[in-house]
């Protein structure tokens, strides 16, 4: 499967980037295709394109803000959890999007 995540703190820093790292490392163990957009203190990195969207099966997003352009993924199943979350239960979040896009 290909998914798409954006990772996102009150601060934009710390959490931001290790929330990205976990949910590209867990979701490649898992055998899946990523793409991590972080919208942190540095602005939008690696932003997810309509293409991206065009071909995911589902959205992660693991957020503690409001993030930006969330409306792109309306036509998606989405996981919304704490930024916390991919860091200390990844493969938790990827079992639950998955169990979702199953029982949708």
């Amino acid at each position: 499967m290909y998914f798409v995540c954006v990772a996102a703190c009150p601060t934009g820093v710390a959490h931001t980037y290790m929330a990205a790292e976990s949910l590209a490392m867990v979701g490649k163990e898992l055998g899946h295709e990523i793409k991590v957009e972080t919208q942190g203190s540095l602005g939008i990195e690696n932003e997810i394109t309509a293409e991206d969207i065009a071909r995911a099966d589902g959205c992660i997003i693991a957020a503690e803000v409001a993030i930006t352009k969330k409306e792109r993924f309306t036509t998606l199943p989405v996981l919304e959890c704490a930024v916390a979350d991919p860091i200390k239960h990844g493969n938790a979040v990827f079992e639950a999007l998955c169990e979702e896009i199953n029982n949708g």
